[in-house]
């Protein structure tokens, strides 16, 4: 499967993975898997950014890049990476969106909740390899389907 050309995805990944192993007093191996919860999430939120700045810009076009890159609202994306139409670009899409809206669930959990939320090891190392899966199946979505992802992120949707 093509890697995306973002290598902040994966340096995320391998972030998170460092994190989620580090050693330490309790209260900082806790800080690290809560961090590592969030690198993960984010590896995947960059990896779509990702997705819509080279379908609609090209990656090689850094000037008009940004804007595009940018335009992705985490809370829009959870929306309509969860709906119908998500599921209709391909099966890939729908495991993409019930992936990332847990790994946000996750990650708001790790970034928001009082410093005695309980943190497990196994839990943390389970919800990076959701996002190496989820990933994957980013790497997996040919052209079209990732054309039709794009669009499907970015446009905003007609009032009925």
């Amino acid at each position: 499967m093509p890697r995306l050309g973002n290598t902040l995805v994966y340096d995320l990944l391998e972030v998170a993975e460092t994190l989620a192993r580090q050693g330490g007093r309790m209260n900082l191996r806790k800080a690290s898997m809560r961090r590592a919860v969030s690198s993960a999430y984010y590896a995947v939120f960059h990896g779509l950014c990702f997705v819509c700045a080279s379908v609609i810009v090209g990656w090689r076009r850094s000037g008009e890049l940004e804007s595009v890159y940018r335009m992705l609202d985490h809370g829009q994306v959870r929306k309509r990476l969860t709906s119908p139409e998500a599921a209709q670009i391909a099966p890939a899409v729908a495991t993409i969106g019930a992936a990332f809206a847990v790994l946000q669930e996750r990650r708001h959990l790790a970034d928001y909740s009082p410093p005695t939320m309980p943190v497990s090891q196994n839990e943390t190392l389970a919800i990076l390899n959701r996002a190496r899966e989820t990933v994957k199946a980013l790497e997996s979505l040919g052209d079209d389907q990732r054309r039709k992802l794009a669009v499907l992120l970015i446009t905003k949707a007609r009032l009925s």
